[in-house]
């Protein structure tokens, strides 16, 4: 299926949420085509990827040996960490927060809160942190006569 296509990856996600179905969430998470396989033990593991080899094979799909990893206890995934201890940040995305440049027109306030707004579970207080720079945006969007200049405040460098 050509990715060019505006509904290509929904069409594509859905596929394989029926190719997986019944196993999604119990053994496997899937995003369009990334597929994370999780077993509490190797033995188990090992059954869990075979059920899913055998869906995709049924299906007429494929998968490129170069892109796979198989029984990792560390993963990257989707801009996470995942281990057994559990999930973290992708220490990568967090350094591309810490060197997004300070807004200076209203338009790019927008991007910054999407970026930080993704990993909100792993900031205390996000809402809170984050509530000056929103209020330039929603004051924005209220007004008659809209403007793309900040006018920076203190509460905002704090936020940001």
């Amino acid at each position: 299926m050509p990715f060019g296509l505006s509904n290509a990856p929904a069409t594509f996600h859905r596929l394989m949420d029926l190719i997986l179905a019944g196993i999604k969430w119990q053994s496997c998470l899937v995003y369009i085509d990334d597929i994370v396989v999780f077993s509490s033990t190797f033995e188990q593991h090992l059954k869990d990827l075979s059920s899913v080899f055998d869906r995709l094979k049924t299906a007429g799909l494929t998968l490129k040996a170069s892109k796979c990893d198989f029984c990792r206890k560390k993963l990257k995934y989707l801009g996470h960490i995942i281990t057994p201890d559990g999930i973290k940040p992708d220490p990568g995305l967090i350094d591309s927060v810490k060197l997004f440049p300070q807004p200076t027109r209203l338009k790019d306030i927008q991007p910054f809160l999407g970026l930080t707004g993704y990993y909100r579970k792993f900031i205390k207080d996000y809402a809170k942190i984050s509530k000056p720079l929103l209020a330039k945006i929603r004051s924005h969007q209220k007004s008659k006569r809209p403007t793309n200049n900040i006018e920076w405040s203190v509460e905002c460098t704090t936020a940001f």
